[in-house]
């Protein structure tokens, strides 16, 4: 008899609790590896993430969720890495999970890519008769004591990238253990870890690209044997420098509104779910807290390096190089101010033609292959790089690469040193240094200060 009741006790908070096996969310777009684990790290810069979700108040017992996260990317390896630590608590039933997370992004080209992602790690399931609510408290079932059990678990995941399109592909619990509960008697029941399946698809629009003004929509769409199909639909609109707003539509459950604000590296959002179907005056309220730091620079706005023309630029503008770049020593760059300084004020009798190019020779720098990385993360060969603009911030390198290609510069790329994060706008890559100094020639009116960055 007791183990009749104990099966079913299990199998009705199974039922009641089927969507909570994966804890849920109304913000999960904001740090989206918790849901696919391929897209880990593949934002620019390392995050972590807090978050707490408090869900049908209305009902005894109601779903309480919390997470802690951190991801980050290993660019120069095309890896991202991720740790992922949760607490979920229904009712009588709990769960705490701890995963780390791995991604690995393969380049098919310019516009595609690939990304697998695996999580491994533990859940511990633990369930409390004493918290149950129950007509008869002397029922022998009420003095089993708490069960609490620890097994293995895995996620995996895939996800594709063409240019502003995303698509992703989960399966949570890909493994489905099993946790097997005892109770008074010896006797043993067991409560399936069920395989889940997720889809998304993503497309972002740039609203104003100049003002990091992007929005987009995102579809959601989860299940997993024994219950029904589920599916977000999601519309977000993302200002980069202040935050975001978003609509969500969970399917046969409420529509949530949420709201970002971000301060330099610091965001927070909340969220709150507006119940819909013949039971959303029982449930209560759902609501949603989100904290996140971002690690490392955060600028937004930014004039590209050496923009004047005249001498007075092209020396600011070589010891600004020579500050962004960690390959130059202390000494070198005060040796070299020195000879610019010379240039400037018309040492040995040099014409003003004379100065530039005796400049842009000396400014060749010379690094490793291995210290930089391509737009898309990926390694570069070794080569001569006709270099036009240096940037710390990503997107206003793409500005200034977006603004050359409209001038009909269409080999205009974008390169990265991963060390020292600064970016590199470049028109052309040369195998020889002969024939990147004469393609160099051609860009020294428009750009007085266009200089060769050497890989080796």
């Amino acid at each position: 008899m007791k183990n009749s009741i104990i099966t079913t006790a299990l199998v009705l908070t199974g039922i009641t609790a089927m969507a909570q096996q994966m804890p849920f969310s109304s913000q999960y777009y904001s740090n989206f590896f918790v849901t696919n684990p391929a897209f880990t790290g593949t934002k620019e810069n390392t995050n972590a993430f807090l978050t707490h979700r408090s869900q049908w108040t209305g009902v005894t017992g109601g779903p309480q969720t919390s997470y802690l996260t951190i991801d980050g990317p290993i660019q120069a390896k095309n890896i991202g890495l991720g740790l992922k630590i949760y607490s979920d608590v229904t009712d009588i039933t709990s769960r705490m999970g701890a995963f780390a997370n791995y991604s690995y992004k393969l380049k098919i080209n310019d516009d595609n890519n690939l990304f697998f992602g695996l999580a491994v790690g533990v859940l511990n399931n633990r369930i409390d008769f004493s918290k149950a609510v129950v007509r008869d408290a002397d029922d022998p079932l009420m003095y089993t004591a708490p069960q609490s059990k620890t097994v293995f678990s895995s996620d995996f995941g895939l996800g594709y990238t063409w240019k502003q399109l995303e698509v992703g592909f989960a399966m949570p619990q890909f493994i489905g253990n099993k946790i097997k509960y005892k109770d008074n008697n010896g006797g043993t029941t067991s409560y399936q870890l069920a395989r889940h399946y997720q889809g998304s698809v993503k497309y972002t629009f740039d609203v104003n690209k100049d003002k990091g003004m992007t929005a987009y929509p995102l579809i959601m769409v989860r299940g997993s044997e024994g219950s029904t199909v589920q599916y977000d639909i999601n519309a977000v609109f993302d200002w980069q420098k202040y935050g975001w707003v978003g609509v969500t539509y969970h399917s046969n459950y409420a529509v949530a509104a949420s709201i970002g604000l971000r301060y330099k590296n610091i965001s927070a959002g909340y969220a709150y779910d507006f119940n819909i179907g013949k039971v959303k005056n029982y449930m209560g309220t759902s609501s949603e807290f989100l904290l996140s730091y971002t690690f490392g620079s955060k600028k937004v706005e930014e004039e590209p390096v050496a923009k004047d023309d005249g001498k007075d630029a092209v020396v600011d503008a070589a010891i600004a190089k020579l500050k962004a770049d960690s390959d130059s020593s202390k000494a070198e760059m005060e040796r070299l101010k020195a000879e610019l300084l010379k240039l400037k004020n018309g040492a040995n009798g040099t014409t003003e033609a004379s100065k530039t190019e005796s400049l842009t020779e000396q400014l060749m720098r010379v690094a490793s292959s291995n210290d930089f990385v391509d737009d898309n993360g990926m390694s570069l060969g070794a080569g001569f790089y006709v270099v036009i603009g240096t940037f710390s911030n990503k997107a206003n390198a793409t500005k200034f690469k977006d603004a050359n290609m409209i001038k009909g510069y269409n080999g205009t790329q974008i390169i990265q040193n991963h060390k020292t994060k600064v970016y590199y706008v470049y028109v052309k890559q040369l195998q020889s240094q002969t024939d990147a100094e004469l393609e160099q020639q051609k860009y020294k009116a428009e750009y007085p200060d266009v200089w060769i960055q050497k890989l080796e």
